[in-house]
């Protein structure tokens, strides 16, 4: 049986290990981080260690199979099967870290429970629309990743340690890493008790940060501690109280049908007579919101808050609940006929359990693969277009469909190329966003323009058939869309108003077709819909919208939400607030132009009042265990 490779030789592989993943921790920080000699102490030392930690579960699993093959003739391939054992773990450290970075960087934030879900969930990758030579590119990189850390150990395997050269020992590693992350975690600290940001914002560059906070301790002793970075929105857990009250229906006489559009990353400035014609004359018989915005900056909250008119946090407990909007349950209730249809999956995000956990499995049509975007958008309203046809006239309908042409990698057929220069091959790896933003985001107005020519498809059957005088048409984003006018491509990132501002609109037969300028919010579709369905409780009871059809209606500001926080949007102000966070944790305020203010402190003053309301909103549908 062949020697196993001494302890000696493992920690000299870790180092190798750890060395590449401190290039890979340097390689995403900037010269803020080392602006002053302290900032740059804290985080020298805060590389160090943390490189370290995220390779402790492959050091002690190295370490303890050693132990466990160590002197066992059972284990004839010991070395091999410890070899391959490190290679893949510490490998898939290495990936891990590269694919954190690029997702940071693209997106703003780390690996963290959104992404986790993304991955895991059936549909999850797909929905990212990542172009072949971007899965070519990915591959080739997690390769050369696991081929460095394999070509690592060959070298520390084959070579002499018994002269000395290696002589780092597992003890004093943990001396230092212990010094070095202790003084960075009460260095943290006392930034975090005293509001000192330029600590706080380097720690938001390490994944899987674990701060230490030690505001209460601080204040007992009698310290000063600065509660101005101490602000988040709490969600209850809570069971849910949703609707408040029974809802009151009195079906009408003549139900109108719903044919409801939505279009993946469809920003407010795509309704223009020259990219969305047919849906622009179609607003100038509706009514067109010009300063509409979405529920959250993704697809999850962005659905769920305008079929539920509420905030997307509340997505955790009806999803938990597998709990269905009202607005449904009355479609139901009134012998509704179904055809939901989407160019993706409904199991990511996971609509069959909230938004249509109800629908019959008949009802949902999904189409995904395959064929590109472009291709899937047109069969789904061939599918919707047969239904309407064949579905039984004495009986209301209602239509959903999902357009994925507008998702990256922003797919069109020939003819709807209306906008170039276009990046022909859109690699999200390779692509130099700097440089080449303007034909990426030539190739998402072509996208739109194509949907646009889906969506007056609908409509012109709808007008052939006779049935465009009892259907409420709405069109709606789920969210919008970036091309770097804020510093970053794509959503999920930020609040500015190009990730979270849709085009909005709603014909309903016999309105009067209107212009809203004000702010209006995914949130007020259902309480602009119950009212027609002869629901005559208050929107209150099962919605945090107002009805958009009201004479009276007005809204000051809008709600957005992500995976884990909140966003105040507002004509002068937008806030956003951590919800039920840990770790870092800062509020961030921009003009109501997107420009970032030097303190979030004006802000938050400004809209105190609105502060209050929100956080009761999060509680409003919850119901006190116990």
């Amino acid at each position: 049986m062949s020697a196993l490779p001494s302890s000696r030789k493992l920690n000299a592989y870790f180092l190798i290990t750890w060395l590449v993943a401190l290039v890979q921790l340097f390689s995403q920080q900037g010269t803020g981080d080392y602006a002053s000699p302290v900032v740059a102490g804290w985080t020298l030392a805060a590389t160090l260690s943390y490189a370290f930690m995220y390779l402790l579960p492959s050091v002690a699993i190295g370490h303890g199979l050693r132990r466990l093959l160590d002197g066992r003739k059972a284990f004839r391939r010991g070395p091999a099967i410890l070899g391959a054992a490190l290679i893949v773990l510490t490998g898939l450290t290495q990936v891990l870290l590269f694919a954190d970075r690029v997702i940071h960087e693209m997106y703003g934030f780390h690996i963290n429970g959104f992404v986790v879900n993304l991955v895991f969930t059936p549909g999850g990758i797909a929905s990212l629309g990542a172009s072949r030579s971007t899965e070519i590119t990915a591959s080739a990189i997690i390769l050369a990743l696991c081929a460095l850390q394999a070509a690592a150990w060959v070298w520390v395997v084959r070579r002499d340690t018994t002269a000395g050269g290696w002589r780092l020992r597992g003890a004093w590693a943990l001396a230092l890493f212990f010094v070095l992350t202790t003084g960075e975690r009460i260095a943290y600290g006392y930034s975090e008790m005293s509001n000192y940001q330029p600590i706080l914002f380097a720690s938001e560059h390490f994944p899987l940060y674990q701060p230490l906070t030690f505001r209460n301790f601080a204040q007992n002793l009698g310290f000063k501690v600065d509660q101005a970075g101490a602000r988040s929105m709490q969600v209850r857990e809570e069971s849910l109280s949703y609707p408040q009250q029974p809802l009151r229906v009195t079906a009408p006489d003549m139900p109108m049908n719903i044919v409801w559009l939505v279009a993946e990353s469809l920003r407010f400035d795509m309704l223009d007579p020259k990219i969305m014609p047919r849906l622009w004359t179609f607003s100038n018989d509706a009514v067109r919101l010009e300063k509409h915005f979405s529920g959250g900056n993704m697809t999850q909250m962005g659905v769920f808050s305008m079929f539920y008119g509420l905030y997307g946090n509340y997505w955790f407990p009806m999803l938990a609940a597998r709990r269905a909007p009202v607005l449904m349950d009355v479609l139901q209730q009134q012998n509704y006929q179904f055809s939901l249809n989407t160019s993706q999956r409904f199991t990511y995000p996971a609509f069959d359990k909230t938004v249509f956990a109800n629908m019959r499995p008949a009802d949902l049509h999904p189409l995904e693969g395959g064929a590109p975007a472009w291709q899937r958008d047109v069969r789904n309203i061939d599918a919707l277009i047969d239904f309407i046809d064949k579905r039984d006239p004495a009986r209301p309908f209602m239509t959903y469909m999902f357009f994925e042409s507008t998702h990256a990698n922003y797919d069109y057929p020939p003819e709807a190329e209306i906008a170039t220069p276009v990046l022909q091959d859109f690699n999200y790896l390779t692509a130099d966003f700097g440089a080449q933003i303007g034909q990426i985001k030539n190739r998402y107005i072509n996208a739109a323009h194509h949907v646009d020519s889906q969506i007056g498809r609908m409509i012109d059957h709808l007008k052939r058939r006779g049935l465009l005088d009892n259907t409420i048409v709405i069109v709606l984003g789920d969210h919008g869309e970036e091309f770097m006018e804020r510093s970053r491509w794509g959503h999920s990132a930020e609040f500015n108003r190009f990730q979270t501002s849709t085009p909005g609109v709603i014909r309903v037969p016999g309105r009067a077709p209107r212009v809203v300028a004000g702010i209006t919010s995914h949130l007020d579709i259902p309480a602009t819909l119950m009212p027609l369905l002869g629901v005559q409780n208050p929107a209150e009871d099962y919605s945090l919208g107002h009805d958009l059809l009201a004479a009276d209606f007005h809204r000051d500001y809008a709600v957005a939400a992500d995976w884990n926080r909140l966003a105040y949007i507002g004509d002068d102000y937008k806030v956003t607030f951590p919800v039920n966070a840990i770790g870092a944790v800062r509020n961030e305020a921009t003009d109501g132009d997107d420009r970032p203010l030097a303190s979030a402190d004006e802000a938050i003053a400004a809209i105190r009042s609105a502060m209050v309301e929100i956080m009761a909103n999060l509680a409003r549908f919850s119901r006190h265990r116990g």
